[in-house]
């Protein structure tokens, strides 16, 4: 990691090192340096970082004390910032300013983070790649030819680029964790109800994505994730889905006393051998730290990802349609989408069947983690591929099918917290693992991550 990490940035903040201003414009010149490339930014306005920079060093004169006070963060651009623009990849939201914060967002500005940018993401946030017809593609920090993935794109093409300290993305399916993997840093899915995600567009509870979709951080270590996670936890009475759950902290955890199952496979998914690798690896530096490893097979039926996608497109793609509406001007893989999800509308009959199914494959994933403290798998079936194709080799004509995605998809449906942490590197890409634990023990799942950063 080239850049200090964003505890050192705010240490050395708090210990007059450099000022709010100094470190904001180090990190627009950082942007500066690697945007071109990457087009990860799309909303980036100098007076108002800077201003916010300024009132952050007049705080700390003054001798307030906030756990993020000074420090740029940057904003997947699904998620509402104040008077930015906020689009959610759509032209159907071109030039929108909301009027207020996601409440993440709020509550990053009330903890003293300096919002500096907004981020790219796919249109309505709905794609594993990050691209749309506003604000075009997002390439991978160390290959132009190959995708960061998505839809947090923007996001973990910046962190990977050393262009931000600490963003904000979402994970519905995947989110958070695909794009981390394929850029080499880590992405925290939190528990379904850690984090509200009042704000965030597309709107999710009321349609087929249920209460799959948290809002969660990016960043470039362990300890990055788990100092903001804190800051972001509990309800604002508006989710209905946040609840006020205890949060534990990952420095109690003893991953010496931890029962770990592993896994590496999904049935009919080719799995590259360097990803194989690596969560083999992972459970050996586990086992060498005095961890139990045991192999579990979990539970694949009915395929996590057959069942995440039948209840997205529940309606047919009516909510998208409508939410998105901008004709002549979507991107030719959400058009592809919408099109694919009008073929599979649900009667209400059906719908509650798919529920059924979801809430049954929750329960059996939740009671795997009752007979472990945690899991450990891939995160995405390969590493980052090229742009339009599906990763570790799946023939192009089978991307719709996503099944590279089943591991993430399972923990979507469980409702669990998973993280994903890089751990390797297969054919020059980063490889990461995926850690997953039982609800609200995101402390487990850090420690477990932090464990695997150290090894």
């Amino acid at each position: 990691m080239a850049e200090p990490s964003a505890r050192e940035w705010l240490r050395r903040l708090q210990g007059g090192e450099l000022s709010a201003r100094e470190l904001t414009r180090h990190y627009m010149d950082r942007i500066e340096q690697a945007d071109p490339r990457l087009n990860a930014v799309v909303a980036l306005e100098p007076e108002v970082a800077m201003a916010q920079a300024a009132a952050a060093d007049r705080a700390r004169g003054r001798g307030e004390e906030r756990p993020l006070l000074g420090l740029p963060v940057t904003i997947k651009d699904s998620l509402e910032v104040a008077g930015m623009v906020s689009t959610g990849g759509s032209a159907a939201r071109a030039g929108f300013r909301p009027h207020h914060d996601a409440t993440a967002v709020a509550r990053l500005r009330a903890a003293g983070a300096v919002i500096l940018a907004k981020t790219n993401c796919p249109e309505y946030s709905a794609s594993y790649e990050t691209d749309n017809a506003l604000h075009g593609r997002t390439n991978h920090p160390l290959d132009p030819e190959r995708t960061p993935g998505g839809s947090s794109g923007g996001e973990a093409a910046l962190a990977g680029a050393d262009a931000t300290p600490l963003g904000l993305g979402t994970d519905g399916g995947g989110s958070i964790r695909v794009p981390a993997h394929y850029c080499g840093v880590v992405g925290l899915r939190p528990t379904v109800g850690r984090v509200p995600d009042t704000g965030s567009w597309p709107a999710t509870r009321a349609s087929g994505y249920m209460d799959f979709y948290c809002v969660g951080p990016i960043a470039r270590s362990v300890d990055d994730t788990a100092l903001v996670l804190p800051v972001l936890a509990g309800p604002d009475g508006v989710d209905p889905h946040a609840v006020p759950a205890p949060l534990h902290d990952p420095a109690g955890v003893e991953v010496g006393r931890l029962r770990v199952g592993w896994f590496t496979h999904s049935p009919g998914v080719p799995v590259t051998e360097g990803t194989v690798s690596a969560v083999a690896g992972a459970a050996r530096a586990l086992a060498g730290a005095g961890a139990e490893l045991v192999k579990v097979e979990p539970p694949w039926e009915p395929n996590p990802t057959a069942l995440f996608f039948a209840a997205t497109s529940a309606d047919g793609g009516l909510q998208m349609r409508e939410a998105a509406a901008a004709a002549g001007r979507h991107h030719a893989g959400f058009a592809d989408l919408v099109a694919a999800a009008a073929e599979h509308a649900l009667s209400a009959a059906e719908w509650f069947a798919v529920q059924r199914e979801i809430y049954g494959l929750r329960a059996r994933v939740r009671r795997l983690l009752t007979e472990v403290d945690a899991l450990l798998s891939p995160v995405v079936a390969g590493p980052a591929p090229l742009h339009g194709m599906p990763p570790a080799g799946i023939p192009r004509e089978q991307y719709a099918a996503f099944r590279a995605f089943d591991f993430v998809h399972l923990y979507a449906i469980g409702g669990v917290p998973a993280a994903s942490v890089p751990v390797g590197v297969e054919d020059g890409l980063p490889v990461g693992v995926q850690v997953a634990g039982p609800p609200f023990r995101e402390d487990v799942v850090l420690a477990v991550a932090g464990a695997l950063e150290s090894a």
